[in-house]
């Protein structure tokens, strides 16, 4: 079964926060505390959830934490139930320290500052001193870190490299498209191999290679709290025959930090003839651009009718390519003139 990558990269992400919460606060650990600290920095970290008027990635995660911490103790006010407000304080604190773990925040020297956190988690967090956590603490935040690394990287092939490139005026939207890396036989001309490449099965097939590199340069992306890029990438019409292909293909990007920068684009005549379908992958999350095409009508409510999508692609080429490009200003799309 095809996996999901941001699924996979966020349970690596929340495993390492809860061992490293385990091994800091020793006896004092709570899991309930740390569950809900977990969900929320996702929810900031990876999702870009919070208050956006913060200017710093971290400030605005660090603020998320605190507008939990102040939820669970009214939880637990009014629920009647004890908690310890020095460790709920104390739990929120360390996020501090993950920040730079987790590569939101950036350190020279990891051992130095693991050593000072060890420093500060005694004679601040007043908790007991144990021997050699600051060696058993940096071996678990290098093992995370190479295996994120390792895991995004795995990806990669030399067999096909993804070119990106910017749309002109178009603020933070790239042309995505992948091209092969191999050499093929001498006695096929460069039209057949395109022919053969981007057509029938084969064209699926890549699919699934171009979404798998895009997701992992999408979370390096994120990782460096970049929120605000969109990839148009291909789409095959064909997979919409095909059910359980279709599914199995999309799986990769069904997430909504992914499918937040990952936009499909589709043909104007492969919507219409497929709405129930798109519209219904649309309420899953997944986002669409359509190219038009000679089967479009130009009139404006047409047009109208195409306002859900964020992005219309129109190429010079196309016999509506006028009449749109005079309406362009009545029009609330994005219009892209490149396919």
């Amino acid at each position: 079964m095809i996996s999901n990558i941001m699924e996979t990269y966020i349970k690596h992400t929340k495993n390492f926060i809860k061992e490293f919460n385990k091994c800091f606060f020793a006896e004092k650990y709570d899991d309930n505390i740390s569950d809900e600290y977990i969900s929320t920095y996702i929810d900031a970290r990876i999702y870009n959830f919070g208050e956006e008027k913060q200017r710093f990635f971290y400030r605005r995660i660090y603020e998320s934490i605190i507008e939990k911490k102040k939820e669970i103790q009214k939880k637990y006010e009014t629920e009647k139930k004890k908690i310890d407000p020095y460790l709920l304080d104390d739990m929120a604190k360390a996020y501090q320290f993950i920040f730079y773990f987790d590569g939101v925040r950036k350190t020279d020297d990891l051992k130095e500052f693991i050593n000072e956190i060890c420093e500060k988690r005694v004679n601040i967090f007043e908790l007991s001193k144990i021997r050699g956590l600051e060696n058993k603490i940096y071996k678990m935040v290098k093992k995370y870190q190479t295996e994120n690394e390792e895991f995004l990287n795995s990806f990669n092939t030399e067999d096909f490299i993804l070119n990106i490139e910017k749309y002109t005026l178009i603020d933070d939207t790239y042309k995505v498209k992948l091209d092969y890396n191999f050499k093929v036989s001498y006695i096929y001309s460069n039209k057949v191999i395109q022919e053969v490449f981007n057509e029938g099965t084969i064209r699926e097939d890549k699919l699934m290679i171009e979404y798998s590199l895009l997701t992992a340069l999408c979370i390096k992306d994120i990782n460096n709290g970049i929120f605000n890029k969109r990839y148009l990438v291909e789409f095959a019409p064909s997979l919409m025959k095909k059910e359980k292909k279709l599914k199995q293909t999309l799986r990769i990007i069904d997430n909504l930090a992914i499918q937040d920068k990952i936009i499909l684009k589709i043909e104007y005549e492969n919507f219409d003839t497929n709405r129930d379908l798109i519209y219904a992958l649309m309420q899953e999350g997944y986002r669409f651009a359509v190219i038009i095409d000679d089967a479009f009508s130009p009139s404006m409510t047409n047009i109208k009718k195409l306002e859900m999508f964020e992005y219309l692609l129109v190429s010079d080429k196309n016999k509506n390519y006028e009449k749109i490009q005079q309406n362009e200003n009545k029009i609330k799309n994005t219009i892209i003139y490149d396919i």
